[in-house]
């Protein structure tokens, strides 16, 4: 038993919660079956048992290792392990393990995956994202031309809800590039349940078993008054959404890339959004001739941000001044060591830093202000 091992546990029963989902929205009347799913569980059990727990006796099919763990933070998952089990494997160490719930029920023994879950598997090798609705997706718009990439992947961060009018005068925009329309349909799904148009994100919020649902924990521990006015009829089969994966990686980190291009077009600086074919997210070019490359990042935990740097190898090399990790600054409200902890796995990249949004506009503005001086 290694820590290895565990990760992977993890990461599969994170796709198998997305899965089931997909499946479950693709085919209601049956149950869905994910065979990641069941690898994870049977994984998990067999470290139980290593570790000492009774889990895979009191709780050996799917049904009752759902309902008793995924709605419970992953450090309760350990409480039945021997004593000294966790700190020989050193999981407090390892991102999946300071994680709140991977799932919430929704009504019923439906079981909703929360961000959460969606944040750590992102984090995951690229072989256990196959076959995600936002792996898919990535697969289909990375093979467009620059500009038409630019173009769907704006549309979808700046639309996530759209009417039937709206997806086909997208799709007519789209007629001469039928792979950049595939990929912007695919993004899209119906919406064929009553619900509330998100107060904070613009995405869809529905309601279960235990309040209100989006596709952020973020946007329902803050969510204010719902008036109908943000009701949405779906009665006559002409509304789409963001499928939740596409809104959760492309649309919500899209709207800091395109806070940061805004903030550089009011400065009247040179800007580009995703530029060779999105090695980076933001360029911007001073009239020095300095380059800095933004990367932006909407990860809640930063113990899953620095994993996910870890694994891709820290910041994309090229030919720029300065590089920098760009999350929203309300992350460091309750966690402000957030950017030391990325920054001390970028040491050995001396012009690459981890930093709120609030602080790159500063740093954007002396920039501009010391160019303007010289």
């Amino acid at each position: 038993m290694d820590t290895a091992f565990m990760r992977k546990t993890f990461a599969l029963i994170a796709k198998g919660l997305i899965e089931k989902e997909q499946l479950l929205q693709t085919e209601p009347t049956r149950y869905p079956y994910s065979k990641a799913m069941q690898h994870g569980i049977n994984m998990f059990l067999a470290a139980s048992q290593w570790a000492g727990s009774q889990a895979a006796v009191e709780y050996p099919d799917e049904v009752s290792f759902l309902t008793h763990f995924i709605t419970r933070p992953v450090e309760k998952w350990f409480d039945t392990w021997e004593s000294g089990a966790v700190e020989q494997l050193h999981l407090q160490e390892e991102p999946f393990y300071a994680y709140d719930a991977f799932a919430y029920q929704k009504a019923g023994n439906v079981y909703v995956p929360s961000s959460d879950c969606y944040e750590f598997l992102e984090t995951q090798d690229s072989d256990i994202m196959n076959g995600t609705d936002e792996r898919i997706l990535y697969e289909k718009i990375i093979t467009l031309s620059q500009e038409d990439y630019c173009r769907v992947r704006r549309y979808i961060i700046e639309h996530p809800i759209i009417t039937l009018e709206d997806r086909r005068a997208m799709s007519l925009e789209l007629a001469d590039d039928p792979m950049a329309r595939d990929a912007f349909q695919f993004a899209y799904e119906e919406i064929t349940e009553e619900c509330y148009r998100c107060p904070r994100c613009r995405w869809t919020m529905m309601q279960g078993k235990y309040g209100y649902s989006c596709h952020s924990t973020h946007c329902t521990d803050t969510l204010p008054e719902l008036t109908d006015e943000m009701k949405l009829d779906s009665s006559a089969g002409d509304l789409y959404r963001l499928k939740k994966g596409v809104m959760r990686y492309f649309a919500a980190p899209g709207k800091l890339e395109l806070e940061i291009a805004a903030f550089c077009e009011k400065k009247k600086l040179r800007w580009a959004l995703w530029p060779q074919m999105d090695r980076y997210d933001v360029e911007i070019r001073f009239p020095d001739g300095d380059v800095w490359e933004i990367d932006a990042k909407a990860y809640r935990n930063p113990i899953a941000l620095r994993t996910k740097i870890q694994n891709d190898g820290g910041f994309p090399s090229g030919d720029y001044a300065r590089g920098y990790f760009v999350i929203p600054s309300e992350y460091t409200v309750n966690q402000r060591n957030y950017t030391a902890i990325i920054n001390r796995v970028l040491k050995d990249q001396k012009n690459v830093e981890c930093v709120t949004l609030k602080t790159l506009k500063t740093a954007i503005a002396k920039k501009e202000v010391a160019c303007n001086d010289e």
